[in-house]
């Protein structure tokens, strides 16, 4: 996609493929979740966000879209587990890592760092080592 398009970010490639994105309160746990109204893919975000976070919880909502069409509405959540290899919600995390961090080189020493920085749980340093 982002080669496609020309850019990795992922607010970027959601409208240019004519996904619509909102802002909404989504309350304490839920960061954001992808859905279809009338066959239409739609990301909703919480206001709560800082730019990081918005950025991962969009690109992982956009994997859903591109990758999941159909299913049911998918949530990204503050407790969250983590997924099994293959499920819908490792193949978002996947796609995540890749659009955001796939043309860095980060270095293992610096995998939790990068994830306090978009506020994702530690035991996601695993999808760095997926992507390269």
């Amino acid at each position: 996609m982002s080669n496609r398009y020309g850019t990795s970010d992922p607010f970027k490639l959601a409208k240019l493929d004519g996904i619509s994105i909102h802002r909404s309160d989504l309350g304490n746990n839920i960061l954001g979740y992808s859905m279809q109204i009338s066959r239409m893919p739609l990301i909703v975000l919480s206001w709560s966000l800082n730019d990081c976070q918005a950025t991962a919880v969009c690109a992982h909502e956009l994997g859903h879209c591109k990758m999941h069409r159909g299913l049911d509405t998918n949530f990204f959540s503050r407790v969250r587990a983590e997924p099994m290899v293959g499920d819908n919600e490792y193949q978002a995390n996947c796609f995540m890592f890749e659009l955001v961090f796939g043309d860095q080189e980060v270095s293992p020493m610096d995998y939790n760092a990068v994830l306090d920085q978009y506020e994702l749980p530690h035991w996601m340093w695993r999808y760095f080592e997926v992507i390269h």
